[in-house]
């Protein structure tokens, strides 16, 4: 994962910890390709979406950290239904 996008993370998460949130993303990544969503953060912004949803869900980021998590399962489960995320698409 690039700098630039660890940074944007970071400032979305609203933390200094650019390695927790770096291994984070990476685990999300895992995940989604799991769940058969391929793609990166870098270049596409609906995909940066999920990681931040997905970063907030278990960085221990508030309150909210269960309303982060479904919002995290239902977009990743929409892109995985939309077909345009594919291996073969991407």
């Amino acid at each position: 994962m690039d700098e630039a996008t660890v940074e944007k993370l970071k400032k979305r998460v609203r933390t200094k910890d650019g390695e927790e949130i770096e291994a984070l993303a990476m685990a999300c990544s895992k995940e989604m390709e799991i769940a058969g969503v391929y793609g990166t953060p870098e270049n596409d912004e609906l995909y940066f979406q999920a990681v931040v949803l997905y970063c907030k869900a278990n960085f221990g980021y508030d309150e909210d950290t269960e309303r982060f998590h479904l919002a995290f399962e239902r977009l990743r489960d929409s892109m995985a239904l939309s077909g345009d995320y594919t291996k073969e698409s991407v």
